[in-house]
């Protein structure tokens, strides 16, 4: 497949970025610049340009340039966020990459809607606790997550309100655990779109900013104990995935 020269000029600013020749803060060249360099017209120099910006490497400021963007992803491993005593993994997320965290949070009950009802297993309008949560790294908002627990299972227990109570600070499977319900496996299913304007809103996003969305349920079995929508803003998370091979029989 043929690139557009555009997409090669981008490509060669890319790995200047990449490799630390472009440093963070480093201005770009100019769109008129790169026309003479490449031999290409401003527009062809502008799409370059404006792949980069979509791609989350670079700010523009109009009438003063382009600068590289500081890039330092935070490193979502789920494997950590499942185990006994998980500790708090977003801030060892946030702390790897040197900012401070800190979430905030709204418990209370709710109806579950056609997906989370699917989700859950149970009916359409049962009752449910919903948690959302808003997680900051250096004030900014990094990470929204709406979680969802069946209340046919945990009303009336100690993890009623999941940030309540002796296991406030505990992860799901140790919470679950506390009421004899430890979960056996966790399914995330991962897609990205567009954000929502309250979306754009709450995260703060840029132009052009896709989410990845983590759809997660937790089960016990083949009960489900609860599922979340985690939207992630997918200019400042990876995501590590580390599976298991089992070994030969």
């Amino acid at each position: 497949m043929s690139e557009h020269m555009y997409e090669r000029i981008a490509a060669a600013l890319r790995e200047q970025i990449v490799n630390g020749s472009l440093p963070p803060g480093e201005r770009l060249p100019s769109q008129e610049a790169l026309s003479e360099q490449y031999d290409v017209s401003r527009i062809v120099a502008r799409q370059a340009l404006d792949i980069l910006e979509n791609e989350g490497l670079i700010d523009r400021t109009k009438r003063i340039g382009a600068f590289v963007r500081r890039y330092q992803p935070l490193v979502r491993r789920s494997s950590q966020h499942y185990r006994t005593n998980p500790g708090a993994p977003f801030a060892e997320e946030a702390l790897a990459a040197e900012r401070i965290p800190r979430y905030s949070h709204t418990t209370y009950p709710d109806r579950a809607d056609a997906d989370i009802a699917k989700r859950l297993n149970i009916p359409v309008g049962a009752d449910v606790m919903r948690t959302d949560y808003v997680s900051y790294a250096n004030d900014e908002p990094m990470m929204l997550t709406h979680s969802y627990e069946p209340l046919a299972i945990t009303k009336g227990t100690p993890i009623e309100r999941p940030e309540e109570g002796i296991h406030m600070t505990a992860g799901l499977v140790d919470r679950f655990t506390a009421i004899d319900m430890r979960p056996t496996r966790v399914v995330e299913r991962l897609r990205s779109r567009m954000p929502r304007p309250s979306e754009i809103e709450a995260l703060h996003l840029r132009r052009g900013t896709p989410v990845v969305i983590v759809m997660r349920t937790t089960l016990k079995d083949d009960t489900p104990l609860e599922t979340a929508d985690i939207l992630l803003d997918a200019h400042r998370f990876e995501l590590e995935y580390t599976l298991d091979v089992p070994p030969l029989p």
